[in-house]
């Protein structure tokens, strides 16, 4: 009935608040209840059993059970195939996640393939700098870094980066997250300098767009001080830590790991 349904959209986005919450489990057990309720009432190639199915594999990647993500992840993809093409939105999204998952199982050439196929399909479906075209590639640049492709990685995770600050705005956070790249592979390249110059620009931005106290702001701050410990300047970097601590602390308690 019509009222079942809108009970199963509504515990389907109280798992997705829950994700959002980090916590992960919890989400998991929601969206496997509504994925084995929507398939009994709707059937299992049904797009809504495929969402819930779709969210099932998502919390099994962020709950350190990637071979698991990618099981649920393949049957996914291989019905919205059936259901709604290749070229689909929603496929390319399940065939991505299918790529990260590869990635994880430190499978770095199936991921490069199943990436370079998506990404292909979505410039031709979706242009160039749309956000899931843009978001594809970030994650093409940083699995080329786990095939020891750092000039390719470098070079594509600038091109994002620039693009993403033309699209999104050079304060949004995915902008800032391609930026991290960037200064992460001039770190592999050796590049100190200029990754310890990203690293800072990265870190004042987050503070600006997300606080001082936010994890993602207080991660770059981490790597300003690795930069300046590879530069030498160990005193700096010492300070920093020093800083870094107690702010940590503070914000997230101080027996949490990153502390």
């Amino acid at each position: 009935s019509t009222e079942v349904l809108t009970a199963l959209a509504g515990r389907h986005n109280a798992g997705l608040s829950l994700g959002r919450l980090g916590r992960w489990a919890e989400a998991g057990e929601v969206h496997r209840a509504v994925a084995a309720e929507r398939e009994h009432i709707l059937g299992p190639d049904h797009p809504d059993t495929l969402s819930s199915r779709y969210e099932v594999a998502f919390t099994l990647s962020r709950t350190g059970r990637a071979a698991d993500a990618l099981r649920e992840y393949k049957h996914v993809t291989e019905a919205r195939i059936r259901t709604l093409g290749a070229d689909h939105p929603d496929t390319l999204a399940a065939r991505q996640e299918m790529a990260y998952v590869l990635g994880q199982l430190g499978r770095p050439f199936d991921a490069h393939r199943v990436y370079t196929s998506v990404l292909t399909a979505r410039e031709h479906t979706m242009g160039p700098d749309h956000p899931d075209t843009l978001r594809c590639r970030h994650n093409l640049a940083f699995n080329l870094s786990r095939l020891g492709r750092l000039e390719d990685s470098y070079r594509m995770a600038r091109e994002v980066a620039t693009a993403r600050a033309r699209v999104l705005g050079p304060d949004h956070p995915d902008t800032l997250v391609t930026r991290y790249e960037v200064a992460y592979a001039l770190g592999q390249l050796g590049r100190w300098p200029e990754a310890l110059e990203t690293y800072r620009e990265v870190a004042e931005a987050r503070g600006r767009a997300l606080g001082p106290d936010h994890p993602d702001t207080l991660a770059a701050r981490h790597e300003i001080g690795i930069s300046m410990g590879r530069l030498g300047r160990s005193a700096e970097a010492l300070d920093l830590y020093r800083g870094l601590a107690e702010d940590r602390g503070r914000s997230q308690g101080p027996t949490h790991p990153e502390t």
